[in-house]
């Protein structure tokens, strides 16, 4: 998980208000703070700065690698292949005489101006202002385009002011137009694999606390609460929440994880006190004055902020935004799944759900007999749940708990660990000693193959809820409705019971909000790890 931050070392500690519950800061000396802050923020821009020279650095050094291997590859691998001359011995009916390659040093001219004229390129295309973790694909498309341009432009060259010998050693550089495309699939291959495993290293470090940017998020409605949640699930970016500051919109309290510092009102106090590198403004569409007084404190502050609008409570994934002379327009996409989305779904539902039936279907007999063995009862439970629209079904799972299970709940509802509507107890006294193996290794699961096949359920969606759960669901909450549950989701992947309710709750509609058949996958294949670890399994 992102790193949760409560405070930095050698800063003032937060203590909790009675009254409220919120976190105020004991400012201390001003001094001290002033100074720790100039400094990490100095540290910081040599850090960016020095960041973007290596990058530099390294462009260069594999675009040269790149044209060199481009090199190799036409003059050394295929002018003279074995492969290549029985080809042209077999297509044409004669065997062409070796040809000596070009010299190595006639590719120096080429090679620096490819260098010069793609960083030039990278960098009008602000590709050095991208940040190196969580965007790979866009730094990719970048150098796809970008080195597109580049060999347009050397294409350009050879045209104007190569002569057409393809071997003549009299030219500035070998004027092989076999080279180019080599040259351009080689330089974006090599970038792209370069970028992704910088990417990764970076990851490693922001995962260890190296260099990382300390986030303040201001905003505790449903905007807020999603920031902070995509944020802790993604380590990699390096951000580290310190907390959040209450909007006055709902009664104050943490959330989850998460810790509320304060209210908007004392973001120059947190800022200060925290030693806040960035801040996210998350507020309600109602809240603009309080969004505009936010991010003139940044300013006069010299933090760097990012504002989040809020449109009405919409998805910002859906915002489809062009111009007309320079007059911004926002349009809003339509989530609701295609005719084409829903047959593939579809189809990977009963494709998957049927193999696992057969292919797994010693160990599901395995599982059903020491069940029978081990504790009187049937072997599959069967449980009213709500479904997609909130219909009712029948849900399928091989059971983990003694008979009396549902008599005994009322017994222990004060021993409730769970959040909202949901009742969890790591240590239910209900289960029986096998029923705790296979929770645990969600093998109890199982048997809701059943309900993919019939078209009750997905592979992927929120998961169904009782009915009981569903009539204290607070109206946004039953948003998670709108879509047929599934087998696994995005809040089992991120954690399961180790997510308090509204969280979960709020993973569930970015879900449906943002489906995209590349999430559905995603998801699909992150929780092969979520069930082999076990993580928030009980």
């Amino acid at each position: 998980m992102a790193r949760i931050v409560n405070q930095t070392e050698g800063s003032p500690s937060p203590h909790v208000n009675p009254g409220t519950g919120a976190y105020e800061m004991i400012s201390g000396a001003t001094g001290p703070i002033t100074k720790a802050i100039s400094r990490r923020r100095s540290n910081r821009r040599q850090w960016r700065i020095f960041e973007c020279i290596f990058m530099l650095i390294l462009d260069a050094i594999l675009i040269s690698a790149a044209v060199s291997l481009a090199y190799w590859v036409r003059f050394y691998l295929l002018l003279n292949s074995p492969v290549v001359r029985a080809l042209q011995h077999h297509l044409l009916g004669n065997t062409p005489k070796p040809l000596p390659p070009p010299d190595p040093q006639q590719l120096y001219p080429m090679a620096v101006s490819m260098v010069i004229g793609l960083i030039v390129i990278f960098a009008t295309r602000k590709l050095y202002y991208i940040r190196l973790t969580g965007s790979w694909f866009h730094q990719a498309w970048i150098i796809l385009n970008s080195t597109t341009i580049g060999i347009a432009l050397l294409i350009a060259y050879y045209f104007a002011f190569q002569n057409s010998n393809q071997l003549d050693q009299s030219t500035t550089f070998p004027n092989s137009r076999l080279l180019v495309p080599f040259v351009w699939v080689s330089v974006i291959v090599i970038l792209c694999l370069g970028r992704l495993i910088i990417s990764g290293v970076m990851g490693m470090l922001y995962r260890l606390g190296l260099g990382e940017t300390r986030v303040l998020v201001v905003g505790s409605g449903r905007l807020g609460k999603m920031i902070m949640q995509h944020i802790a699930a993604n380590p990699n970016l390096g951000f580290s929440i310190v907390g959040f500051l209450h909007d006055m919109n709902e009664p104050p309290s943490d959330f989850g994880r998460f810790k509320m510092l304060g209210t908007i009102d004392d973001l120059g106090l947190a800022i200060r006190s925290m030693q806040v590198d960035e801040v996210i403004i998350a507020l309600p569409s109602n809240m603009n004055q309080h969004a505009v007084r936010s991010v003139k404190m940044c300013e006069r502050l010299g933090t760097t902020f990012k504002l989040i609008p809020d449109l009405y409570e919409l998805s910002l994934s859906r915002i489809d935004m062009e111009t007309i002379e320079g007059i911004p327009l926002i349009g809003i996409r339509q989530v609701s799944l295609n005719t084409a989305q829903r047959i593939v779904t579809r189809v990977v539902d009963i494709t998957v759900a049927t193999a696992a039936l057969v292919l797994g279907s010693p160990l599901w007999l395995l599982i059903a007999l020491i069940i029978k063995v081990t504790s009187p009862g049937p072997i599959v439970f069967k449980q009213t749940r709500v479904g997609l629209n909130g219909q009712h079904f029948g849900i399928y799972k091989f059971r983990s708990m003694y008979q009396d299970a549902e008599q005994r709940k009322m017994q222990l509802q004060t021993q409730n660990e769970a959040q909202g509507p949901l009742f969890k107890m790591k240590s239910d006294p209900r289960r029986t000693p096998f029923g705790a193996f296979i929770r645990r290794t969600s093998l109890d699961e199982i048997p809701q193959i059943i309900n993919i096949i019939k078209g009750e359920m997905s592979l992927v969606g929120p998961r169904p809820p009782v009915p009981r759960e569903v009539a204290q669901y607070e109206e946004w909450q039953k948003g998670r409705l709108a879509i047929k549950p599934g087998l696994t989701g995005l809040w089992q992947v991120r954690g399961r019971s180790d997510i308090s309710f509204d969280e979960g709750v709020l993973m569930d509609l970015y879900y449906i909000e943002n489906w995209s058949l590349r999430l559905y996958f995603q998801i699909l294949l992150r929780t092969i790890p979520a069930v082999l670890f076990s993580r928030g399994a009980y």
